[in-house]
Parts: C-alpha cells; sequence; structure tokens
C-alpha cells in the first residue's frame, strides 16, 4: 500500500482535475502515479510538464530511451515504472524476449553493440553515480553530444521518478497489465 493518499478528482486543484479529466475523456483510468503526484499541487504539474518532455525525446530513438528507461526500472526495483514502460519499449522497437532478458544483458545475445552500451552506460549512471572513461569513450561512438546530454536526462529523471516510487510503495493501478 503507498505511503501516502492517492488523491481522487474531487481532492485535486484545477491543474490535476485538467489532467484527471482529460484521462476520463480519452477512456483511460487515472494513473496512480499522478494520483501521488496531486499531493503537491504546484510543483506537480511542472514536473508533468518536464516528464512530457523526457518521454518525448528529442533526437534519440524511443527504443533506446526506453531502453534506458527500463533499466533504470530494473537496477531501482520499481516495478511500477518498469511495467508500466512495457508496451512502450515494445512501440519503441524493443522486443519483449529482450525486456525479459534486461537483467542479465551482459550475457543475452540479444543486443546490438549500440544496445549494450546505452545498457552499460544506464548501469553506471544508475548504480555507480560515476561513468568510467572507457564506457564514455565508446558512447561517443554513437551518439553527438546532445544525445548524450539527452540520455543523461532520460537516465536521470527516471533515477529521481524511480526512488519516488520506490520510497513512497506505489502499487500498480488494479488490473494493470503490461501485455
Amino acid at each position: 500500500m503507498a505511503r501516502v493518499g492517492l488523491l481522487n478528482k474531487e481532492q485535486v486543484g484545477p491543474a490535476f482535475r485538467e489532467m484527471y479529466q482529460r484521462s476520463e475523456e480519452q477512456g483511460r483510468e487515472v494513473l496512480n502515479v499522478i494520483k501521488l503526484i496531486a499531493n503537491c499541487p504546484q510543483m506537480g504539474p511542472e514536473y508533468f510538464r518536464f516528464a512530457g518532455s523526457v518521454i518525448r525525446g528529442e533526437t534519440v530513438p524511443m527504443k533506446l530511451r526506453e531502453l534506458a528507461t527500463l533499466r533504470v526500472g530494473n537496477l531501482t526495483g520499481a516495478d511500477y515504472e518498469f511495467l508500466h514502460h512495457i508496451p512502450l519499449g515494445v512501440a519503441g522497437g524493443l522486443t519483449r524476449k529482450q525486456i525479459d532478458e534486461m537483467g542479465d544483458w551482459q550475457a543475452s545475445s540479444l543486443f546490438d553493440e549500440q544496445e549494450r552500451i546505452v545498457l552499460r552506460y544506464t548501469d553506471e549512471v544508475t548504480r555507480d553515480n560515476n561513468v568510467s572513461d572507457q564506457t564514455f569513450s565508446k558512447l561517443r561512438e554513437f551518439f553527438s553530444e546532445h544525445d548524450i546530454v539527452e540520455l543523461t536526462l532520460v537516465i536521470g529523471y527516471f533515477i529521481m521518478l524511480c526512488r519516488i516510487l520506490v520510497a513512497l510503495r506505489l502499487e500498480l493501478e488494479p488490473g494493470f497489465n503490461p501485455d
């Protein structure tokens, strides 16, 4: 059970009420992460504006952004985030088998060289809070400086979100299925 209340539509301010309304109009359930962040009526909408820009990305392909996102969720034990990003990863071009083997990606033959460096970079940023010169040099073989900063913003954003989700023990929506 979440450590803080998940707010319903009647408990939220105008900005969040609008988010809830959009979800309802689109026939979607309001996600628990929105209900959680709604506890902060001033910071919350700004948080979701930034989240939207991270999810949309700029030039790094969705497949690689989602690969990094899923790995952060995997490394931090944030099941909520990991499971919610499975459909996005598949939509971006990852296979379900790749996602299933993410926990032991080093031993998997399913990831190409570029995907492997994204995973290694994500591991070092997330786990070690540092990146080796060797990893960074390899990253430069595949990405421009713009793309490296974008990828790092994606990883950093999802580290932050996963830490919030785990600390506050956010649970999946009843009946949620990533398939």
